[in-house]
This record gives C-alpha cells, structure tokens and sequence, in this order.
C-alpha cells in the first residue's frame, strides 16, 4: 500500500513538468501623464497640450518643430477661459479651466505657454516676438516709403497680436473686413526720431501702415462721390469708394517728394485740425467734405491754408484714382 501511494506522487509530479509553462502576468503599464521635467528635444510621443504648444512656438519664430526644446509641462486649473493670461480689450469667462503650463526653449530663450487640457487652445504667457521675416519686411517697406537706407531704421518692438478681422484691425471707409482673429504682429520701427506702426499677419505676406496722419472724405453731390483718402506718417496713402464696390487701393509712394516734403510740413506746424467744407445743411445734392489732420505741432491753418489743405488732399485722391 505504502508502494503504491510512493509511485503516485512521482506519477503526478511527472505529469506537473511535461505540463505547458504558464508565465507569471508582470504588473500593467500605466499610461505616461504630462512630464513634469525634460529638456530633450521634442519627443515622438509628445502629449497633444505639448504638440500645440510646439506647433505654435515653431510658426511663430519660423523655425522647425525639432529645434525646439520641453523645458517643463505642468497641469494647473486656469482660473478662467484665458487660461491665466489677461490682454488689454479681451473678455474672459470666469469658468475653471484645467490645463498645462508648460515652457519651451528655441534660439537660447525660454517661451511660457499655456492650455486647455486636450490643447485644443494654446495661449503664449508673454506675447510673442515678431518673426524676423516680418520685421523684415515692414523694415524694407518703411525704407522704400521714406526714401532713406534701411540701415537708418531702428526696431522699437514686434508683439505677437491677434487682429480682430481680415483688415489687421485697420478699418477703411467702404471696406469690407471678414470678422475673422487674424494672428500677426505690430511692429513699431523709428526712423530718425519719428515711430511708425505696423500691423502684419502671420508670415508678413500682409502688412499695412497703422499711424494715421489725414484722412479725407466727400459724399454726395449731383455726381454722389463717395470717396476716401487716408495718408499715414510714412507717406503712404490707401483710397476706398463706394462705388468701386468698397476696395482699397493703393499707389505705394502716392507722394512724389515733394508733396511728402509739404505734408510733413504741416505735421510740424499744426496740432489736430478738424475741417468740414460741407454745403449747408438742406441744399439739394448737398455735398460732404470734412478733412482731420494729426500734427504735432501747435498751431491751426488760417482759411487760405485750409482750402490749400482741402485742395491738396482732393488732388491726391484724384492722382490715385487715375493711376488705377
């Protein structure tokens, strides 16, 4: 009996070892969350916050993705929709919105960045500088309209912006902007003293003056004009009219030098001058003229200098128009 019990011990251990080997199951691999330390370059499996942050940084230095570098990425509760950063002129929701802070490196500075926590929105802490195609080409145009080497143009500051349409928040009489944010820059550039500011969109393909000097408008008349003229400091002048379906036009260097001569002139000598050359009030076909100056000096034009003032202006217009 006691034979027996031996033998089927050693029959059942036997058929335990020609058995299949089943392998211990190793603990499961957790998901990895947002790092909170790196400072590699961009890797492969980047979280999606991480992603847009990058894409962002990289479109607006101009530079590719893999030339920057993940500093830091933190989740935090935003304490609004602005995910914590607060601009001039722009409402926020005051609703808690989870996120990520997170900081990247490029070209040896560092950039804060902040978003929602799938990155479907990214918002730049500071706002970014300028790209230097952009400063580029608002520097050349600047020479071109001034007439000096761009060597005498000196940059003020760039900022990253986001214009509220398709215009670059620069509104023209007659003309139809889509209401659509345009990202782009304002570039302040100062050329022998006097500053100049520009608006551009994101790769500098679009780019217009923003320091008005004169603006001119008539309306009206048995003709019905509908006509407008606006010159900034640089010398540049854009026309709209009603009747040419509301485009802007432009004849670049509309002033020869000396009309740009003359109109620097009485930006030196007048302050802010205010004409209207309207008819009266009730006369039939009654025709609209107003005319409104930004000088920095102090003094106001005598009524001879107005009508020369109101003359030129119309004699500029009409210099565009026919160029068309």
């Amino acid at each position: 009996m006691k034979r027996l019990l031996v033998v089927s011990i050693l029959f059942i251990l036997l058929m335990a070892a020609c058995g299949p080997h089943v392998p211990s199951t190793p603990p499961l691999a957790t998901a990895p969350s947002e790092p909170t330390q790196t400072s590699s370059p961009i890797p492969v499996d980047q979280t999606p916050s991480q992603r847009v942050a990058v894409q962002a940084l990289a479109k607006s230095l101009g530079i590719s993705p893999d030339q920057i570098a993940v500093v830091s990425s933190k989740a935090v509760q935003w304490p609004d929709g602005c995910l914590g950063v607060r601009r001039i002129g722009v409402m926020c929701n005051q609703l808690v919105t989870p996120g990520f802070r997170i900081v990247l490196a490029a070209n040896g500075n560092q950039y804060e960045l902040h978003t929602n926590q799938d990155g479907s929105v990214v918002v730049p802490e500071q706002p970014f500088l300028a790209s230097d195609q952009a400063i580029s080409i608002a520097r050349k145009q600047l020479s071109t309209m001034l007439g000096i080497p761009e060597a005498g143009i000196n940059l003020v500051r760039a900022t990253m912006v986001e214009w509220p349409d398709s215009c670059l928040g620069i509104s023209q009489p007659y003309v139809m902007c889509a209401q659509m944010v345009t990202s782009g820059y304002l570039i302040v550039l100062d050329a022998g003293g006097q500053q100049y500011e520009y608006h551009t969109n994101q790769d500098g393909s679009s780019i217009v003056p923003a320091s008005l000097a004169l603006t001119w408008q008539r309306e009206g008349g048995i003709a019905g004009f509908c006509d407008s003229l606006e010159i900034y400091l640089s010398g540049e002048v854009y026309a709209s009219s009603c009747k040419a379906g509301g485009t802007m036009r432009s004849l670049g260097k509309a002033l020869s030098a000396d009309q740009l001569a003359q109109f620097k002139d009485w930006l030196a000598k007048y302050g802010q001058v205010s004409l209207d050359a309207s008819d009266p009030k009730g006369v039939a076909d009654r025709m609209q003229t107003t005319l409104s100056l930004s000088g920095t000096g102090d003094g106001q034009p005598t009524q001879a200098e107005q009508q020369t003032l109101l003359d030129w202006a119309q004699a500029v217009y009409n210099q565009l128009n026919q160029a068309q």
